[in-house]
């Protein structure tokens, strides 16, 4: 399975509600609502890599496992738009 994030090997872990968890080396563990993985997908957008993994870590700070949500995305069009 791949990081939503950096798109490294990531394991896939299964959780409850709308969302995909990984568990990646490189950004650690977090979620994603599949409603930004579809718009993601839609837009043909992708993560910034580095600006995504310092609000992760921001975000561990108070709560275990981060969750980005639709309205919190930290966005960047894809090479070639």
């Amino acid at each position: 399975m791949n990081c939503l994030i950096c798109v490294g090997t990531a394991e896939r872990i299964q959780c409850q509600g709308p969302w995909e968890e990984r568990d990646c080396p490189d950004c650690g563990r977090y979620r994603v609502s599949d409603q930004l993985i579809l718009a993601l997908m839609d837009q043909g957008q992708i993560f910034d890599v580095s600006r995504t993994r310092g609000w992760l870590d921001s975000r561990r700070m108070e709560e275990a496992i981060p969750s980005i949500e639709a309205h919190e995305a930290l966005l960047v069009r894809s090479s070639g738009d």
